[in-house]
C-alpha cells in the first residue's frame, strides 16, 4: 500500500489479532512462495516484517507484477471472506515474518470489531485505487517514466535506508521491476543504465540502489 494511514488499517489489524489471541507464526526466506495462485487455502498472512510480491504470469508464461507488500501488511484476505481461490502468487522478497490467521478467525475478528471491518475496507479500496493508477500509467507514461514511478513508490515501502553510504537500497531485481513497470526487461536494463550513467542510481545482485532520490522525482513526474 502507498500511504501512512493504509499501512495503520494493517496494523490495527495486525493489534486486533493479538489482542484476540489469534494465529500461528509464520516465517519465509526470501524467493520462497507465501500464497500460490489457485491454491484452495483460505488463511489470511499478516506480515510482521519483510517484503513480498504479489504475481501472476500471462499467457506467455512471463511474471506479472500487481504489486508490493510491505510489513505491517495483510494478504489472501479475499480467500479468507469469500472462499474463492488465491487470485495471485505471493512471493517473499526478502525475509519475512509474518502470523497465519484462520478463515475463520479473520471473518470472527471483522465480525466483532467494527473498526476491523473499516480497516479491511480501506485497505481494499486503497489497493484497488492503486491498479486504477496503474492502468493508468501503463497507457499515458513512457518507461522511463515508470520506472522512476515505480522506484520512488518503494522507498517508503521496502527501501532500506543507508545513512553512512547516504542511498536508499531496495532488494529488488531488474525483471522484479520490469514486470511492476509492465515493460521488457530489456527496456528497463536501457533506462536503469541511463540512471546510471546521470549518477541516480546503481545496480547489484538483486538490488537496485538508489543515491539520487530528488532527480528520480523529477524523472517520475516529467
Amino acid at each position: 500500500m502507498s500511504d501512512a494511514s493504509a499501512l495503520s488499517k494493517a496494523a490495527l489489524l495486525e493489534r486486533l489479532v493479538a489482542a484476540e489471541d489469534m494465529g500461528s507464526a509464520i516465517r519465509f526466506r526470501a524467493g520462497q512462495t507465501i500464497i500460490q495462485e489457485g491454491d484452495l487455502s483460505n488463511h489470511v498472512v499478516m506480515l510482521r516484517t519483510g517484503s513480498a510480491k504479489v504475481v501472476t504470469r500471462n499467457a506467455d508464461d512471463v511474471e506479472i507484477i500487481l504489486g508490493l507488500r510491505a510489513a505491517p501488511e495483510i494478504i489472501g484476505e479475499q480467500a479468507a471472506l469469500n472462499g474463492t481461490p488465491r487470485s495471485a502468487s505471493v512471493i517473499a522478497l526478502t525475509d519475512v515474518t509474518a502470523l497465519a490467521v484462520s478463515a475463520e478467525d479473520f471473518r470472527t475478528l471483522v465480525a466483532k470489531h467494527p473498526e476491523a471491518a473499516a480497516a479491511v475496507l480501506g485497505i481494499v479500496t486503497e489497493r484497488l485505487r492503486e491498479a486504477d493508477q496503474g492502468r493508468l500509467e501503463l497507457a499515458t507514461h513512457t518507461v522511463a517514466q515508470r520506472v522512476a514511478e515505480r522506484l520512488v513508490a518503494l522507498v517508503p515501502q521496502i527501501g532500506v535506508v543507508d545513512e553512512a553510504a547516504g542511498v536508499v537500497r531496495l532488494p529488488l531485481s531488474q525483471q522484479d521491476l520490469a514486470g511492476w513497470a509492465g515493460a521488457s526487461r530489456e527496456a528497463v536494463v536501457r533506462t536503469l543504465r541511463l540512471l546510471r550513467d546521470e549518477g541516480v542510481v546503481t545496480t547489484e545482485r538483486r538490488q537496485i540502489v538508489i543515491h539520487d532520490l530528488e532527480s528520480l522525482r523529477s524523472k517520475a513526474g516529467d
